[in-house]
């Protein structure tokens, strides 16, 4: 039989887990959704996701295709890498007719947050149905709600009542 102290944790650990899981997927969106506002505003007149080249590569499958550290560095400072003769970076200048990249001027912060929404693109393609992410609090909030209200009426549904 377990006491009425150990049941009162229950309640504020089902809150805390829930808000747990929520914080992840969460942030995760968050940051997509600012670098998807970067991509409009510094790289949407050069490049493309998925719709072919403009003046730079298509970025479809970037993140797969390259490796984080190099992209980072790519998307911040290519006149550095050119000037490295980075042997991709050298190509791609090669493939978009010796028009060289200009630096966006982004901090590491927005860097991050575009390659999580080149990330997040991919991810769309390859998840054709299924539940959003941001959709996923609100399924977990009223989850825990339900089981709560459940156990209330549980309770409630012991009690002797005289009718007499």
């Amino acid at each position: 039989m377990i006491s009425g102290s150990s049941r009162k944790w229950r309640v504020p650990a089902l809150a805390l887990f829930a808000i747990a899981i929520c914080v992840g997927p969460t942030r995760i969106a968050i940051a997509a959704e600012s670098g998807q506002e970067i991509f409009k505003s510094k790289c949407a007149a050069c490049h493309t996701i998925g719709q072919g080249i403009l003046v730079g590569p298509d970025l479809a499958g970037v993140t797969a295709r390259r490796d984080e550290v190099w992209l980072k560095r790519q998307i911040k400072e290519p006149d550095v890498l050119l000037d490295e003769n980075d042997p991709i970076a050298i190509q791609l200048l090669l493939e978009a007719d010796d028009i060289p990249m200009p630096p966006p001027d982004l901090s590491d912060d927005e860097v991050a947050a575009v390659i999580d929404y080149l990330k997040s693109t991919e991810q769309q393609e390859t998840v054709v149905i299924g539940l959003p992410a941001q959709y996923i609090p609100t399924l977990l909030i009223g989850a825990a709600a339900l089981i709560a209200l459940t156990v209330v009426g549980l309770r409630a549904g012991r009690k002797k009542v005289d009718v007499s």
